[in-house]
């Protein structure tokens, strides 16, 4: 008898418990896997425990599926992966403690092939950063500025410094349309740098410019932007 067979047939529910997350892994033999379904059909708590665990497997077999187009994993990840929810799962003998560690250990595991498989699924792919001209208008500023390209608008980065500390500024971008965008605003920190991101609905290719302008709409510093590459 395997020591999934004795588990399902003794007294113990927890040991039971623990074989649900090696079965959404594909890690129990046939045998064990027909004795635990034989079991979910008559036990309530261990569906639900399968209900919760099913997502973090999931998101194991999409990887599986995706890993190929983004890197070659090792051969024997998923096996590495089942044995460690498996152990960390048998770990816990605490009443009500299993469900936790269990959903910690599928979570970890997902983390886990991510991290081996060199996939970064929230990190976005880097933005052309563009270096644009700026002239200052104001004594005792200085800037420089940079625009990136958005599907929904543009960038603007402006770093500047000399801008009167806690005096409002506000930022518009200049369309070839001929009309001003805001682009929002900051506060100067006087002598100290300060870099600002700062966004417009405006696309690229409909940028002409932008300006910044103090609380009496005086303009402080402007920049003409180039052609828009690829216009």
């Amino acid at each position: 008898m395997t020591d999934a067979e004795e588990a399902l047939r003794g007294p113990d529910h927890e040991a039971v418990r623990v074989l649900v997350g090696p079965y959404l892994l594909g890690h129990l033999d046939a045998t064990d896997a027909a004795a635990l379904e034989a079991h979910l059909d008559t036990c309530a708590a261990c569906r639900a425990d399968l209900a919760e665990l099913t997502p973090a497997a999931g998101a194991l077999a999409a990887l599986r599926g995706r890993a190929p187009e983004l890197a070659e994993p090792p051969a024997d990840l998923l096996e590495r992966v089942g044995a460690a929810v498996a152990t960390e799962q048998r770990r816990v003998r605490r009443p009500g403690a299993w469900r936790t560690a269990g959903v910690a250990a599928a979570a970890a595991a997902v983390a886990a092939a991510l991290t081996l498989t060199g996939v970064r699924l929230t990190e976005p792919p880097p933005q052309p950063f563009e270096a644009v001209p700026v002239a200052v208008e104001a004594s005792g500023v200085t800037a420089s500025a940079g625009v990136v390209p958005h599907t929904w608008g543009v960038e603007v980065r402006l770093t500047a410094s000399g801008f009167a500390a806690g005096d409002r500024y506000r930022v518009v971008v200049l369309g070839e349309d001929g009309r001003d965008y805001p682009a929002g605003e900051f506060v100067g920190t006087g002598p100290r740098s300060m870099v600002c991101n700062l966004n417009s609905s405006v696309l690229r290719a409909d940028a002409a410019g932008f300006e910044v302008l103090d609380a009496d709409g005086t303009v402080l510093a402007q920049s003409s932007f180039p052609s828009a590459p690829g216009a």
